[in-house]
């Protein structure tokens, strides 16, 4: 076995290091001879060595001529020691920790300032060390690993992690120093896994090179302090000090090696070490959002919607840099737009001082004139170039988009009170498997489950582009998106094994009406099999699932509907055949606002294109919700506990189509004064009822809460639904199409 000497002794890596590696040796930098490193290797055939030695941190500022020599003996020359004294022939790999301070080099070569804190002669010879390895390793044919250490914390006996001072500052009442009001950004790791990694790359067949070590993610330092809940009077401020704005790990080719490696969470760390019942904090920059910036000038856009993003395109034509999007959205927050961060204003106005910020454009159109004054007078006080859409100089669309509007606006259209959202503790720690992931319902299920702290989300879907779109906007390492058909049994099968998943949200669907009616099979085979196979591989695999319905399916007409009311009752076909503590849930709700291809959408077009919008009945009437109410609703669902199968959301009043489509040309209106609606009728479609219902004929409701009902209804005879079930199986597989729309209604009516 090959023996891992790590050379340096109290260091927390060393500590953590040698604990992780197995066959290891710590051996202390100071106390190191010829004769007892020859002791140690002579029974050794093969040696890693790890380089942990250098001068204490927490002794840089009190470093003079005094002690540089120790100074330059733990930093340089052990190197030279050990690899003078171990035989090249034994040694199998080198790494080498060094230090982000390295980057500070370049800006300081010129500096004649004092320098306080001794940083820029420690990020010296830590370079000096890291050219020493680089030239023996590459002489002598090694692999070697120089890893360029970011800020680390997790180990409460480090008196140099700023992290760790800021938990003991916090526990033992005592003062903290702020600098430059707490306005740099930071990458913070944790001890534990660093060392996971060093394990990693000590025993994987690694490439050599130089790696930063880091998260990639930024955290500012005034987020952190704010988040601790100091005092004032425990704040000590020291401003004008020469350091970093920003040092966030370039991360990309650790993440290549590292592939699917879960970093620590900062924000959780500290909640729980400092025991703070709030939402923990979250990083506000990441290193592609650094790497895609040309430089620290350029323009920043609030209001990352439609027009937001039409005013971003027409800037990059021009070459202008977009530094970052400001929006107030929390779902928008901390994810980016082709690498460009979306950030709240509170961020923006504490990184300000770190750039050059040429011009803000306020890009949020369907603003009334008292909103939109507030606004621009708000970012004024701050900012001296504040342009926005309005004004005709810099107006580039009056299009509206259905991402312009926030949820307020869109319950004021749809006449709906927001509803009350709460952290579903069930949900924590568990493996999920979410179908249709690339949708409108599946993608935002994924992206609350994350704000429930889910251990992991295995998202599928068999669109590829749905699926290349969902990970851009989504870079969260708790989901992994695979491509497949959900009618693909037996891979899925695998899926749930292998990733021991314990909770099943069934999403994906066909759900529009007027392609189903051309289109049965395809209808009967997503719709309805699919749901059979998935409700028989959640009983197989012990797991709790949710299927997502429709009020499509109460008295259904459509093909649509009946498929969806057909599903149901396979749903509740394996609850009452399987009595297991399991259960496959059903959630009904009608239309959701804005999702891709709903009427909203077809209305928007129309509105925005200034042709007459299209309805089918003036007295047609829908039911509608927010996406991000219907999931909230949905995933509350796993909580209750209940012996019925279905539940359905409070939709509210059903809403006149009519009516809705002259609520969004209002909203145009405010952005173009010559708008005009105009609407014509066209006629109900095929499946298409004038209004929707909720329930069934033969159910009733029983109110769980304000937001959700459960369906009471008799109990149906199993060997109906089989017998049917095997008839509308037999009539699909010899093709008998005239016959499969009359089984879909012996089921829907019988069972």
């Amino acid at each position: 076995m090959i023996k891992n000497i790590v050379i340096g002794k109290n260091s927390s890596i060393s500590q953590f290091v040698s604990k992780y590696l197995q066959n290891s040796l710590v051996l202390s930098a100071n106390d190191l001879d010829e004769f007892n490193l020859k002791k140690q290797i002579k029974k050794s055939k093969k040696i890693n060595l790890i380089f942990n030695n250098f001068y204490p941190s927490k002794y840089l500022n009190t470093l003079d001529i005094s002690n540089f020599r120790k100074f330059c003996e733990l930093s340089l020359e052990k190197i030279f020691f050990v690899l003078e004294t171990i035989p090249s022939s034994k040694i199998n790999k080198i790494l080498y920790t060094s230090s982000a301070s390295i980057y500070r080099i370049p800006e300081n070569l010129n500096n004649k300032n004092k320098d306080n804190f001794n940083r820029e002669i420690y990020s010296s010879f830590k370079l000096a060390a890291e050219k020493i390895i680089l030239n023996y390793a590459n002489k002598k044919k090694k692999n070697y690993f120089i890893m360029r250490l970011f800020n680390i914390y997790g180990n409460q006996n480090d008196q140099f992690s700023f992290i760790e001072k800021i938990i003991r500052a916090k526990k033992d009442d005592k003062k903290i120093n702020f600098i430059n009001n707490g306005n740099s950004i930071r990458d913070f790791i944790h001890v534990k896994d660093v060392a996971e990694i060093y394990k990693q790359f000590i025993e994987k067949k690694i490439d050599s090179g130089v790696y930063d070590l880091g998260t990639g993610s930024g955290y500012l330092i005034k987020d952190i302090v704010d988040f601790s809940n100091f005092k004032k009077t425990k704040i000590i401020k020291i401003n004008n000090i020469n350091e970093l704005n920003n040092s966030i790990a370039q991360n990309q080719n650790l993440i290549k090696v590292l592939k699917n490696f879960r970093f620590r969470d900062l924000g959780k760390y500290l909640k729980k070490n400092l025991k703070i019942n709030k939402k923990p904090i979250e990083p506000i920059l990441n290193y592609l959002d650094e790497t895609n910036r040309n430089s620290n000038n350029g323009i920043v856009i609030y209001g990352a919607g439609y027009a937001g993003k039409q005013i971003f395109q027409e800037l990059k034509k021009n070459n202008e840099d977009v530094l970052f999007f400001v929006d107030d959205d929390l779902k928008k927050q901390n994810t980016n737009y082709f690498g460009t961060p979306i950030i709240s204003y509170r961020n923006l106005l504490s990184i300000r001082k770190n750039f050059n910020i040429k011009r803000v454009y306020f890009t949020i159109p369907s603003l009334d004139k008292k909103s939109l004054d507030l606004m621009l007078r708000k970012i004024r006080v701050h900012f001296f170039d504040v342009r926005y859409l309005p004004e005709k100089k810099f107006l580039i669309s009056d299009k509206i988009d259905v991402q312009d509007l926030n949820i307020k606006e869109v319950n004021s259209i749809l006449n709906r009170k927001q509803i009350i959202f709460k952290r579903i503790k069930k949900l924590s720690k568990k493996t999920i498997l979410v179908t249709g992931a690339a949708g409108t319902i599946g993608s935002e299920i994924c992206r609350q489950l994350i704000q429930h702290n889910v251990k992991k989300i295995i998202a599928v879907d068999k669109s590829e582009i749905g699926i290349y779109n969902q990970q851009k906007k989504n870079r969260n390492n708790k989901i992994s998106y695979i491509l497949i058909d959900i009618n693909d049994h037996f891979f899925l099968d695998k899926i749930i094994k292998k990733n021991k998943v314990e909770v099943i949200f069934h999403a994906a669907a066909y759900k529009h009406v007027n392609i189903l009616e051309k289109n049965i099979y395809s209808a009967i085979k997503n719709n309805i099999f699919a749901t059979f196979n998935l409700c028989q591989l959640a009983i197989k695999n012990s797991c709790d699932m949710i299927f997502i319905s429709t009020d499509k399916a109460a008295n259904p007409v459509s093909i649509l509907g009946y498929t969806k009311r057909v599903a149901e009752k396979v749903c509740e076909y394996f609850n009452s055949i399987y009595k297991s503590s399991k259960k496959i849930k059903i959630v009904r709700f009608g239309n959701v606002f804005g999702s891709s291809g709903s009427a909203i959408n077809n209305f928007l077009d129309r509105i925005n294109n200034e042709d007459p919008v299209e309805i089918t009945n003036k007295k047609a009437s829908r039911y509608f919700m927010t996406v991000l109410e219907a999931c909230h609703l949905v995933l509350q669902t796993t909580a209750i506990n209940s012996k019925g199968n279905i539940f359905i959301l409070n939709m509210g009043k059903s809403i006149n189509i009519l009516k809705l489509a002259r609520n969004l040309g209002k909203i145009k209106r405010k952005l173009n004064n010559n708008y005009i609606f105009k609407y014509k009728e066209i006629g109900l479609q095929p499946g298409e009822k004038l209004k929707e219902t909720l329930k069934d004929k033969t159910e009733t409701l029983r109110k769980i809460n304000s937001e959700i009902f459960i369906v009471l209804n008799k109990k149906k005879k199993d060997d109906k639904f089989e017998f049917y079930f095997e008839k509308l199986k037999k009539n699909f597989f010899l093709s008998k199409k005239d016959k499969l729309k009359k089984e879909l209604k012996n089921i829907s009516r019988f069972c």
